[in-house]
Order: C-alpha cells, then structure tokens, then sequence
C-alpha cells in the first residue's frame, strides 16, 4: 500500500516533466527549423557564457544553501546536495539555456515577419489611461540618487534575480513546485515573449522617433539626459539598434516592447516567493513594482507594456497551479 501511494505521489509530476520537454523541445526545435542561421549563431554566442556561467552558477548556489541551511556542518552539506541534485540542475540550466537561444532567436526573427506597427496606438492608450504620458509621472520623482536605484534594478539587480530563481528552482526539492514554476517560465517566455511579442510588434519609446519618424518622446529623452546614470540604458539601447542594423544575431539581440519580459519575470518570481513566505512574497512584490516603474522611467515601455505581462502571468500562474498540482 505504501509502495502504491508513493508511485501515485510521483506519477503527475513525471507527466508534466514529459509534458514540459515535448513543449519546449517544439518550441526550441520551431526556432531551429524556422531561422537556423540565426538560432545556431545565437547558440554559439549563448554557449560561451553557458559554458562559464553554469559551473560558477552551481557552484555558487550549492555554497549559499550550505551556509543558510547547513548550519554546524556546511561543507557536509553542501557535498550531499551537489551530489543529489546536480543531474537535476544541469537539466533545468541546460531547458534555461535552449529556450533562451529559441527565445532570442524569435525575437530577433520578430521584423522580418511583423513590421514594427503598434507603438502610436500603445503611446495613444498609455496617454488615454493616465490622461498625460506615463513617463511623465515616474520623471516628477527624478534625482541622480533614485535613478541610480532605478537603472540599476532594471538593468543589473533584474538579471540576478531572474538567473538565481532559476538556480534556486533547479535545486528545489520540492518537485511538485519545481515543475509548476517551469511550466509558468516556459508559458511565459513563449506566450509572451513570443506570441504576444510578434502579435503586438513595437519598439518602445526608447526608439519611437528612429522607427516611427515622430519625436513624441523628446521630453523623455531630455529628462533621461539630464540623469548621471542614463548611459545603463544610452549603451544598451544603441548596442540592441546596431545589431538590428547590422542584421547579424547578437547576445541579447532584438528589439521589441510590447509585452515587458522583465516585468513578465518579476511577477512570476514574485508569486513564487509570495508561495514560499510571506516575507519573501512582499519582497517580491516590492521588486516587481520597481521594475514595472522602471520599464517605464527608462523609456524601454510604454505602462501598457507591463500591464498586460502582469495579466497575462497572473493566468498563467493560476492556471500551471491548478493543472500540475491535480
């Protein structure tokens, strides 16, 4: 009877471990089939910091759960938990690393099937829902010292949040959980990364008057001119419009606003914290705020740009919940 209800315990998760492969491997094996010029360049490039960044990302992360759970005997622990689980986060850090190349390689392909078309009607609803552009708004708040925070949320501290969860996630022991924050990554960076990237082709403000013709955003850019910290986002935002120019693939290639992954992913961690503690939830919460902020402050969004990958991940984190635990 024991031996049943522990194989009854198991068996969903090992379904949705299949379930979550064939997905991914469709949507990695698409990118392949559809741009494989661009797909295995960009593997190339994504390889190179895979190679270095997954030992030094596992590494790091068995060493922190040594010494916050270890307690009196740290390097016991920390060798038990490479050795359990280290087959098991090479998985999920090599699932990260194909979907990421699959990922880009969309993105960058977005142009060349949906021409950049909806960033007048976005900046028309943002200016309609706040009844003044946005930006405007999150600016009445500038200072060099808040910007400081801003850009560094938004363009360092995001990045580390975003690549810790998934080494967290990777060591999880609690199997249920980590299949269903998989399949909400997974959902999240395909329906919206993708799908939703392509059906609402933009740029964002960053780049409206290049792509447009327009300068409706000269008042943004003036206020971001005048900030100390504005070049974390000048040397990205002109490193992402030369590759685009150059049509070659690059690390972190391609353009698109509409919806705001770092939002997407913020949420998404933050309702896995919030599923974990109540701390650790308004800890989330808190920095999936700042970042929605941020998208905007920067010029990279328009407001409408997180708030439809706030929606869009509320129902996908819904739905993985109740579909992976039944």
């Amino acid at each position: 009877m024991a031996l049943t209800t522990e194989a009854s315990r198991y068996r969903p998760s090992a379904i949705w471990q299949l379930r979550l492969s064939l997905f991914m491997a469709t949507y990695v094996l698409g990118a392949s089939a559809l741009y494989p010029e661009v797909f295995y360049t960009s593997a190339l490039i994504y390889s190179h910091k895979f190679l270095v960044g997954i030992p030094v990302l596992f590494i790091g992360g068995v060493c922190c759960a040594a010494l916050i759970h270890g307690r009196r005997q740290p390097v016991r622990y920390a060798l038990d938990l490479a050795q359990g689980r280290w087959r098991g986060c090479l998985l999920v850090l090599l699932f990260f690393f194909a979907s990421l190349t699959a990922f880009s390689t969309y993105k960058i392909a977005i142009p060349s099937v949906v021409p950049y078309y909806a960033d007048n009607w976005l900046a028309d609803v943002d200016e309609w829902l706040h009844g003044m552009p946005p930006w405007e708004i999150v600016h009445k708040l500038d200072s060099n010292n808040w910007s400081s925070v801003v850009f560094n949320s938004y363009e360092v501290i995001w990045f580390y949040q975003w690549f810790g969860t998934i080494l967290f996630v990777s060591l999880w022991s609690d199997e249920i959980a980590r299949i269903r924050y998989l399949c909400a990554a997974a959902l999240t960076l395909s329906v919206l990364g993708t799908v939703l990237a392509l059906a609402l082709a933009s740029v964002g403000p960053v780049y409206y008057h290049h792509f447009v013709g327009v300068d409706r955003f000269h008042g943004l850019n003036a206020a971001l001119d005048r900030l100390d910290h504005s070049y974390m986002v000048r040397e990205p935002a002109a490193y992402l419009l030369k590759a685009y120019q150059s049509g070659r693939p690059s690390l972190g290639g391609g353009i698109s606003a509409m919806p705001s992954m770092h939002v997407a992913f913020a949420v998404l961690n933050a309702y896995l914290l919030s599923s974990i503690n109540r701390w650790l939830g308004v800890l989330g919460w808190t920095f999936a705020a700042l970042i929605l902020y941020g998208s905007v402050f920067t010029g990279w969004h328009y407001a409408v740009d997180g708030y439809a990958s706030i929606v869009v991940v509320s129902v996908i984190w819904w739905t993985t919940g109740r579909l992976v635990r039944e």
